[in-house]
């Protein structure tokens, strides 16, 4: 009788040693998503939350203008401006400065925060006049501590970068203006 107690009944292709040896190399090389499909035998493992889910889920949801009058200071504050130097009715003119986007925007896909470059003093990914495909990487979006390659997804020239670096984003925030 062959002994099958070290494999999964959902994974009869891998016994746990393996499993585990997957998401060992998910954690060191900082996967968030594994799918491997061999004949009938699939297995599909994640780490951290479902961002499709959350995806699916803000898209459903109803965007107040409230978000909007949040998220705008992160484009046009300086970063070292002092928080004590702006007055209460300050917000209000600031995001009055800050056109809207007249052009078509690569919009952030989640929550997180924005990084313009790899890594500190490492070549930025983009900058205002470079030319950018559905292909380009042009920001990095930490979530969760997962860095998350965010590519442009359209095809057009960077007008302007509308978030600072190193701030936080909100899910569908333009990121950058194209045209």
């Amino acid at each position: 009788m062959e002994d099958n107690s070290n494999q999964t009944k959902d994974a009869p292709g891998l016994d746990l040693k393996e499993i585990r040896q997957i998401v060992d190399l998910m954690s060191k090389n900082d996967l968030s998503v594994f799918h491997l499909e061999h004949g009938s035998f699939k297995i599909k493992l994640r780490r951290g939350s479902d961002i499709e889910a959350a995806k699916d889920l803000l898209s459903k949801m109803p965007i107040s203008a409230g978000v909007t009058t949040v998220a705008a200071p992160y484009a046009t504050a300086p970063a070292a401006a002092p928080v004590s130097a702006a007055p209460a009715a300050a917000p209000a003119p600031a995001a009055a400065a800050a056109p809207e986007p007249a052009g078509p925007t690569i919009n952030s896909p989640m929550v997180g925060t924005f990084y313009r470059a790899p890594g500190p003093n490492e070549k930025l990914f983009v900058n205002v006049g470079d030319t950018v495909d559905e292909n380009t990487v042009v920001c990095i979006i930490e979530a969760m501590k997962v860095m998350n390659e965010i590519k442009a997804e359209a095809r057009g020239t960077i007008v302007r970068i509308l978030v600072d670096d190193t701030r936080p984003v909100q899910y569908g925030q333009p990121l950058f203006e194209l045209k």
